[in-house]
């Protein structure tokens, strides 16, 4: 009896010491998986923040046919013009990531710089975003064609899909195919990260709409009034504006993604 009490009281005494034996890899893991991310997210902010010209101008070639209708555009007079502005802000919100996921090639060479210990000055930095923005239009429309072939065959294939090449533009390899192949790998070996990151990112994009389309304008009436027709054309504005003001930080999101695998 006091044998078996003994061994009870020392079993009690034990399994404190066994639980945090086993809590400690699942500490150290989440530890590490912080650590993970805001080093990633430190690097995304050096990189926006010492680039920011550039990419933005970059941000502005890829979104000015949008920049330049949401502009010149003048207020609609009836629903037909004020209904198009919306369904244009729509599709410029919904599309919004192919140009991101391009101007993830503009930023990449400057996150493995930074990455590297040998930050790129403003020219070199400006020289290695248009070369890398040229260079990956390719295998981005490539990977773009993929996904849109994914997602007609159903859309949780588009979706994955989506996810898994979101890091093409950072690719260094040549080719179509193999540029594909690399964002593969590297989102499959942090895939959590990849889909936060994607995740977020069209989260951004489409709260740049849905935030003043329901403040300012919600369903337009059949007869709508001259504050719903300006309303229609600032949701463009802000839309273009708001898409073009965002993507760079996306891509270097991104880039910063890539650079640490």
């Amino acid at each position: 009896m006091c044998a078996a009490t003994s061994s009870a009281g020392r079993s009690q005494r034990d399994r404190p010491e066994l639980t945090a034996a086993s809590a400690a890899p699942y500490a150290r893991t989440v530890r590490s998986a912080k650590t993970d991310v805001l080093a990633t997210l430190g690097l995304a902010a050096r990189c926006y923040a010492r680039h920011l010209v550039p990419l933005t101008l970059l941000s502005v070639v890829l979104f000015s046919p949008l920049l330049a209708y949401a502009l010149l555009a003048r207020v609609p007079t009836e629903l037909g013009p004020a209904w198009r502005m919306v369904v244009v802000s729509w599709i410029a919100v919904s599309t919004a990531w192919i140009a991101q996921y391009m101007l993830v090639g503009a930023a990449a060479p400057a996150a493995r710089a930074i990455t590297g210990g040998t930050p790129l000055g403003q020219l070199a930095a400006a020289r290695a975003s248009i070369a890398g923005l040229v260079r990956v239009v390719l295998p981005v429309l490539t990977a773009v064609a993929a996904i849109a072939m994914g997602s007609i065959a159903l859309a949780v294939p588009g979706l994955v899909l989506g996810v898994l090449l979101s890091l093409t533009g950072a690719s260094t390899r040549g080719g179509l195919s193999e540029p594909l192949l690399e964002s593969v790998e590297r989102v499959r070996a942090n895939a959590k990260h990849a889909v936060i990151a994607v995740a977020a990112i069209l989260f951004a994009n489409f709260a740049i709409i849905t935030i003043p389309f329901v403040i300012l304008l919600g369903p337009l009436s059949p007869r709508p009034t001259p504050e719903e027709l300006e309303a229609a054309r600032l949701i463009l504005r802000v839309t273009a504006i708001g898409l073009t003001a965002i993507s760079p930080l996306a891509a270097c999101v991104l880039a910063a993604l890539a650079a640490r695998r």
